[in-house]
């Protein structure tokens, strides 16, 4: 579990996403009546949580990249292209691996900042859309509870 007083992001991987592409989705809760017998009367409703998810684009398909979400299969010594091109670098699996870690979500403005203590994160794959758009990585994170008992799942902050 994750104590938020005793985070520190200042070494953290930083990761910066397309323009707009960047979301955290709360869903509704939902809740189901519990009735009784007798004259079909409600007596109490049980609340199940929404999921809270949150996704981006990574405008990036850089080995660095690739490595912290994807199990990668083997190095690439050399491949030609079609007018001699040579091209080196490393290959991946399709399937992706999960990645969990703590966020900080910083406001352009530095002023504010969210954490969410657990996100588990997977990733579409490399995704080239056309050529006015770079090559990106799409990724998704299910924000998970938090084992640190009294803690939160998620703060939000203002600087100091």
């Amino acid at each position: 579990g994750v104590t938020f007083g005793t985070l520190d992001f200042s070494e953290a991987d930083q990761i910066f996403t397309l323009k707009d592409s960047f979301s955290v989705t709360p869903s509704d809760p939902t809740s189901e009546e519990v009735k009784i017998d007798q004259r079909d009367q409600t007596i109490d409703t049980t609340v199940t949580t929404g999921e809270y998810t949150m996704s981006g684009q990574i405008p990036s398909v850089a080995t660095e990249v690739l490595d912290y979400f994807m199990t990668n299969a083997s190095t690439v010594a050399s491949v030609t292209g079609q007018e001699g091109n040579n091209y080196n670098g490393k290959s991946y699996y399709i399937e992706p691996k999960e990645v969990t870690c703590s966020v900080l979500i910083e406001s352009a403005s530095k002023k504010t900042a969210i954490v969410f203590a657990k996100v588990k994160f997977t990733v579409a794959g490399v995704t080239i859309e056309n050529a006015s758009t770079p090559a990106y990585v799409a990724f998704t994170g299910d924000v998970l509870a938090n084992a640190k008992e009294g803690q939160g799942d998620f703060a939000v902050l203002a600087s100091a």
